[in-house]
């Protein structure tokens, strides 16, 4: 505690995070976790995340048709992934 201000343990793993220059990191793997809140339980149920680096986001979409819808919300999706984070976390995504 510091001088009478109480501070949850969230409070200070956040200050750590940012502090180590880590803020990113953690952004780009909470992206790839929370993939169902940014497309919904049924999109999420058949892509997956691939990877996350240099803020592209790379998600496999087996079925085509599928693939082709998310590819016309992708500036929605970002949009809604950044709002997130305080910094932005993904700049394009890439469905294969």
């Amino acid at each position: 505690m510091r001088a009478g201000k109480e501070l949850l343990l969230k409070d200070l793993i956040h200050e750590f995070v940012a502090k180590s220059g880590k803020q990113q990191l953690f952004a780009e793997k909470a992206v790839m976790q929370n993939w169902q809140e940014y497309v919904g339980e049924m999109c999420a149920k058949q892509s997956t995340c691939v990877s996350l680096k240099n803020g592209v986001l790379k998600v496999k979409v087996p079925n085509a048709a599928l693939r082709f819808e998310l590819s016309g919300r992708k500036s929605m999706i970002i949009e809604r992934i950044n709002t997130d984070y305080a910094i932005p976390v993904v700049k394009d995504i890439i469905f294969c």
